[in-house]
């Protein structure tokens, strides 16, 4: 609960702020990479270009394994289009691969070059940087990546690596050469993990099946807002309620692999890959999760966002990036990690709070609480898109909704035990703005008198314009709680500023609309790297090279 999703807004205004104040002192120290040697499930794709006896052999290409079988395919030249021909084989079985060709002549006689001059069944460890058999010489400066190795005739050169999501880094670009024969590899991006199946704890697939989701309430804002005051009966997910979720998502494939969950011609990229609204809602978004008493206790007890803000924002902002912008082993991956993070956030409440009372226990994965911070996140991007933006038709809200029920999905959520469509959605928020369920304890209003905290001299007018624009913003009943006032003072000042930021829209190129993680995830549809000032952007605020792509 607030360990991923609980600062989500607040992380995209933060990020904002750091691209205009430098990001210097954010990097953090190296790390040491996992280890690719365990990877059973992984997928690279990039191109080729191979120089033998034949002649000269160029494509895009894809390998993947799953287990002991890979797949090698060639794509000719389209870096995203359809294999036009595959090697496959076991990794174990050397020599013994075949290939297969539906793109006509030039394909197979590409893919045919390739498998006479190489075993592609080592490739499957010369692509992570691995020597394939104990009779290899392996050179390297750093201890956790290969130089050079020289194995089976091939004195093979990694020049680059590239990181990818799990911690792993895999060769970018690798030079084979051998008597007659010259082979370069250059990798654009990969996928590490979640390519067969979404759920990592082991659930069988036969348990998961065999479960169902629970009946929709004939009255499910009456369920999750009761209207006498009490708080709604907790309603825990296990282990099977969560990986029924994942698989039907992953098995519905929708929309694409590559795509991710959402697309480009999705509503949750047009609303959330805007730079403006999601930061201009930043504190409403934040103060309307802390003001659930659940949400305050979770940080309390097992968050580091009073010590640690900053690695807080990366480490959170990355997995819902992934999981809005990502491909879909990358959602997969970062739905099981989130999940593996709220496991561990359970207690009691230390004091009685509005409709909870004192030593009642709580959860992280527990679907009402879960609810509501989901709603906070994606009512507010609709609310400040229509301030800053233009007005969404019902049809474009109701599109968008249902494809938030995708996001609540990832945590595992069921779709019967969230509201129909828009029009109910906005009637459980209405329902909790007004409902004991939402009170704003002492150790709330410290968080919100942290969120407005400069700790620096960069930060006092950023802060000071975003609680602002969160007192105008926020419902009247949780601001009077905030104790945060909104006089003409405070209208004057939100006047002028939303008036500054329609300027700065028009004034800006087109493409400085969205931030830099939608723009990634645009180069990955596209087959290319992210370049440029938001690869900078990327690399300055979360010391990674890349989070999408």
């Amino acid at each position: 609960m607030c360990a991923v999703l609980l600062c989500r807004s607040k992380l995209l205004f933060l990020a904002l702020l750091l691209t205009l104040q430098g990001c210097s002192s954010l990097k953090e120290s190296h790390f040491v990479p996992q280890s690719p040697e365990g990877l059973s499930e992984w997928r690279v794709e990039g191109k080729f270009a191979l120089f033998a006896d034949q002649g000269k052999s160029k494509s895009y290409f894809t390998y993947q394994q799953v287990g002991e079988n890979y797949e090698l395919a060639v794509l000719m030249d389209d870096p995203v289009g359809a294999p036009r021909a595959v090697i496959r084989g076991n990794v174990f079985e050397s020599g013994r691969s075949t290939v297969d060709a539906s793109g006509g002549a030039e394909a197979l006689s590409i893919a045919r070059h390739l498998h006479d001059a190489i075993d592609t069944a080592k490739l499957s460890y010369w692509l992570r940087g691995l020597p394939a058999t104990e009779d290899a010489t392996l050179y390297q400066e750093d201890m956790y990546l290969a130089d050079r190795i020289e194995e089976a005739g091939w004195e093979i050169e990694y020049r680059d690596y590239m990181s990818l999501q799990g911690g792993y880094r895999l060769p970018s670009e690798i030079k084979f050469e051998a008597d007659g024969k010259s082979l370069v590899w250059e990798m654009v991006r990969g996928d590490t993990g979640f390519l067969s199946h979404p759920c990592e704890q082991g659930v069988s697939d036969t348990t998961v099946a065999a479960s169902v989701d629970p009946v929709r309430a004939q009255d499910v804002v009456g369920q999750l807002v009761p209207r006498d005051g009490r708080a709604p009966l907790p309603r825990w997910i296990n282990e099977v309620d969560f990986c029924r979720q994942l698989a039907k998502i992953h098995d519905n494939k929708l929309p694409s692999s590559r795509e991710g969950l959402f697309g480009p011609d999705s509503m949750m990229w047009k609303l959330d890959g805007l730079g403006a609204p999601p930061a201009f809602g930043a504190g409403r978004a934040l103060l309307l999760q802390v003001a659930h008493p659940w949400v305050t206790a979770g940080i309390d007890q097992h968050s580091e966002v009073r010590n640690d803000p900053l690695g807080r924002a990366r480490r959170t902002f990355y997995h819902i990036s992934s999981m809005v912008f990502g491909s879909m082993p990358q959602v997969m991956a970062s739905a099981n990690q989130v999940r593996n993070i709220h496991e561990e956030i359970e207690g009691e409440m230390t004091e009685q709070a509005g409709a909870f009372h004192h030593g009642s226990a709580y959860r992280a994965n527990e679907v009402s609480a879960m609810i509501w911070v989901h709603a906070t996140l994606w009512e507010t991007i609709v609310h400040m898109y229509e301030k800053l933006e233009h007005k969404l038709t019902p049809q474009e809200k109701d599109q968008f909704y249902e494809e938030t029920k995708l996001f609540a999905m990832l945590f595992g959520i069921p779709e019967s035990a969230l509201p129909s469509d828009w029009d109910e959605f906005m009637a459980y928020n209405e329902a909790m703005w007004a409902s004991p369920q939402l009170t704003v304890t002492p150790n709330a209003m410290q968080l919100k008198d942290d969120l407005f905290d400069p700790k620096s001299i960069w930060m006092i007018a950023p802060l000071w314009g975003q609680e602002i624009i969160t007192s105008a913003e926020l419902p009247p009943r949780i601001r009077d709680q905030y104790d945060m006032k909104y006089g003409w003072w405070q209208k004057f000042n939100y006047a002028w500023i939303r008036g500054f930021t329609w300027t700065a829209q028009v004034l800006l190129p087109k493409s400085m609309e969205h931030h830099p993680i939608y723009h990634e995830a645009q180069a990955r549809l596209e087959g290319k790297r992210l370049g440029g000032y938001n690869q900078w952007l990327i690399e300055a605020f979360f010391d990674k090279e890349r989070i999408v792509n």
